[in-house]
């Protein structure tokens, strides 16, 4: 096939003068499983899938979406042409529309993933709350996990701990601020600015204490963690 003849064919495709049939079967249905099967075994478990280092997935998915329009146009153009039965017609441009939207969709949910920081952060949340109540310990139980705007929510049921003199309390807050200045997942979080407010209550529902961290509490020290990890990188490197 020359040059010009497959230029021919790609422009009577676009105005919708090929076989319907074709266009149906082959370039909307064949490559859209193909597709689709690409996604499921080889790329979403590859180092590429779900990586903000780099925008792969995000190219894919904006290729997919330029295909999924490109094909919605020309079905429909094909599917005007076409002399066969109207419900054939019909259907195809049911089948191309759903296809659309749900390109669409994904490519929305990708564009957040990349450039809408909270987005994930805000998934995980919401999926976490449905596994909740937790119990954490004997005397702690996660009951509540919460996001708004730059602050992050957590709401404990304490089981048998008194706190009531100041001496204890101030052991237990500085214990629990601790904790959350040496964990790397929340040191990630207080990076970005957020505050962590940790409200323990008792079996009543009634506050015992509320104790909020931010990246302040954790003084200078909280880069420590992340340039002994780059240290430690180097040195198995070498």
């Amino acid at each position: 096939m020359t040059i010009s003849e497959i230029k021919n064919y790609f422009y009577r495709l676009f105005k919708g003068k090929s076989s319907f049939a074709v266009v149906f079967w082959l370039w909307f249905i064949s490559i859209s499983f193909l597709i689709e099967l690409f996604f499921e075994t080889i790329f979403m478990d590859s180092i590429y899938a779900q990586n903000r280092e780099n925008y792969t997935e995000f190219f894919v998915y904006l290729i997919l979406l330029i295909y999924s329009f490109t094909i919605f146009l020309i079905i429909f153009r094909t599917a005007n042409e076409y002399k066969g039965s109207k419900i054939w017609s019909f259907l195809s441009k049911v089948l191309v529309s759903i296809n659309l939207f749900f390109s669409i969709n994904f490519f929305i949910e990708v564009t957040k993933f990349y450039f809408y920081e909270d987005y994930l952060l805000e998934k995980e949340i919401s999926s976490f709350r449905k596994s909740l109540p937790m119990q954490i310990d004997m005397n702690s139980t996660l009951i509540d996990i919460y996001k708004e705007e730059k602050n992050i929510y957590y709401k404990y049921q304490l089981v048998e701990v008194y706190l009531e003199d100041n001496v204890l309390r101030n052991r237990f807050k500085k214990q629990i601020q601790n904790s959350l200045c040496e964990d790397s997942d929340t040191l990630d979080l207080l990076k970005k600015d957020y505050i962590l407010d940790y409200k323990y209550v008792n079996e009543k529902e009634e506050e015992i204490i509320n104790i909020q961290t931010d990246k302040k509490t954790c003084g200078d020290s909280i880069y420590d963690l992340e340039i002994l990890s780059k240290v430690l990188d180097k040195q198995e490197k070498i």
